[in-house]
């Protein structure tokens, strides 16, 4: 049989293929399957260990809290709470955390980006923003500190008490028209009061960073103790006499008490005020939220001190 010059029916040899080498038999869907399934299962685990990490990466640890929100943030870092890392959701832009993450980098803090879902499921206040903070707690201070925060000041000492606002979005709020009105610190007392949680520190805005705290164990006493170092102390009650705009003692040394949102003042801080004032109001509406109310007493100490020009 002459040899057809094709090479058809002659035994094909590897090497002669293009480029040469051997030739590889291809894989039967079976092996395919299980190459495939091996591949998805290490991709599985791997996702499972980023998911741990970033569930332990949000849990804070002892001794530790969080804080909520893009300005309480940023206001811990400026303040120099002590932190742990800052937690941002994952598809948080940012573009907008310019300044949170410039102070981040300069303090050294940390910063992780978490699935959105770990920080919807932490977050307490409703509007985390996509950040979370781990922190030290905010550390309150006695009364006798508090007393000599005001005295290398040229302002005579301006104090908030608050009587039993057991709502931290009231104490938040207080907080922050407190700071913002140049208050020297804010006074609460152990029991019957709201915690310095994460909702009262995204609620202040960030103002619990700047504002001391002094916790005290019964307040009546707390507020003797005030009168004693020459403080007047300025309950607001809505059945007083006396009118807040009438209120002459702004150039004093001076401590606004706000009750709570149900009761007002309790029997006893009532009785150890040096005055009692009301807010005088023409609506239908017969009182005031406790955080607007001590806003306004705030804010008339405040202008009454710095009356406009």
């Amino acid at each position: 049989m002459a040899p057809d010059p094709l090479g058809r029916g002659r035994p094909r040899d590897p090497s002669s293929r293009r480029g040469g080498g051997e030739v590889r038999r291809p894989q039967a869907p079976s092996e395919k399957r299980r190459a495939g399934s091996g591949a998805r299962r290490a991709k599985q685990s791997r996702r499972r260990d980023q998911l741990e990490a970033a569930r332990e990466a949000v849990r804070p640890g002892q001794g530790r809290v969080l804080i909520e929100g893009r300005r309480p943030v940023v206001e811990a870092l400026r303040a120099g709470r002590p932190m742990d890392r800052i937690l941002l959701a994952s598809g948080a832009g940012r573009a907008a955390l310019g300044d949170l993450l410039d102070l981040a980098r300069r303090r050294g803090v940390e910063v992780q980006t978490v699935p959105r879902s770990l920080i919807d499921a932490e977050a307490r206040s409703g509007a985390h923003q996509g950040v979370l903070a781990i922190v030290a707690p905010i550390q309150p201070i006695g009364l006798t500190e508090l007393l000599a925060v005001p005295l290398g000041g040229r302002e005579p000492p301006f104090f908030l008490a608050l009587d039993g606002v057991e709502d931290p979005h009231n104490l938040g709020a207080l907080a922050r028209s407190a700071e913002a009105a140049g208050c020297h610190g804010l006074i609460v007392p152990r029991h019957r009061s709201a915690p310095l949680s994460a909702v009262a520190v995204k609620s202040s805005a960030g103002a619990l960073e700047h504002l001391p705290v002094a916790e005290v164990p019964n307040l009546a006493r707390a507020i003797d103790q005030l009168r004693d170092s020459g403080v007047w102390c300025i309950g607001l009650d809505g059945a007083a006499d006396a009118s807040l705009f009438a209120l002459d003692l702004a150039d004093e040394p001076v401590c606004v008490i706000v009750g709570s949102e149900g009761t007002g003042l309790h029997r006893l801080v009532r009785d150890s005020c040096d005055v009692l004032v009301h807010i005088p109001m023409s609506g239908h509406i017969e009182s005031l939220n406790a955080s607007v109310a001590g806003a306004l007493a705030l804010f008339e100490v405040r202008r009454r001190r710095h009356p406009p020009p």
